[in-house]
């Protein structure tokens, strides 16, 4: 599988069907923990709707969230005979959670990232394969890491408004018979 192809399994398990026209995955099944849509780039104009996609009206706290791997490792492995080996590609992926909130309180707002956090987990464990994309994702992968961790931007409220970061990064593991 090319990188592209692995990306795209991530966003389609995270963000649900791709939507062409608007470049984005509409349709994720964690909408009601405040994921809008599902970027597999940077958009080139942030729209605030985006955060609060598929939610209902009373929404308070959105999530616009872009998959990112800025770095992958492949190792291959030979065997001797008619099978030549196996090639083994570690992503190193990032769910990066761009939050939006308009709930009275910053410490809601916050709560909101920490019940984000724990449902992003919870889909990880639901499916290794992240729906196909992976052989695995999450796990100890030889050479590797197999933590997933978090990271945490700081709130900031303006204009009743509270804007916040939360990273999550985790191994995905490929494997090709070469």
């Amino acid at each position: 599988m090319s990188i592209q192809t692995v990306l795209d399994g991530i966003c389609r398990y995270y963000g649900g069907p791709y939507d062409p026209q608007t470049r984005t995955y509409r349709s994720s099944p964690l909408s009601q923990y405040g994921v809008g849509v599902v970027r597999r780039a940077w958009a080139k104009r942030d729209d605030h709707n985006d955060y609060f996609h598929g939610q209902s009206a009373g929404a308070q706290t959105g999530c616009m969230m872009v998959v990112f791997i800025p770095r992958s490792t492949e190792t291959r492995f030979t065997v001797g005979g008619a099978h030549g080996g196996q090639k083994n590609v570690v992503y190193e992926v990032q769910l990066c959670c761009f939050t939006r909130s308009r709930t009275p309180h910053a410490e809601d707002a916050q709560d909101d990232v920490y019940a984000l956090r724990d449902a992003l987990v919870d889909h990880l464990h639901l499916d290794r394969t992240l729906g196909g994309a992976v052989f695995e994702a999450g796990e100890h992968v030889d050479g590797g890491s197999g933590s997933i961790d978090f990271e945490y931007g700081q709130p900031e409220t303006k204009a009743e408004l509270t804007k916040s970061f939360l990273l999550m990064t985790f191994p995905a593991l490929e494997i090709i018979n070469a």
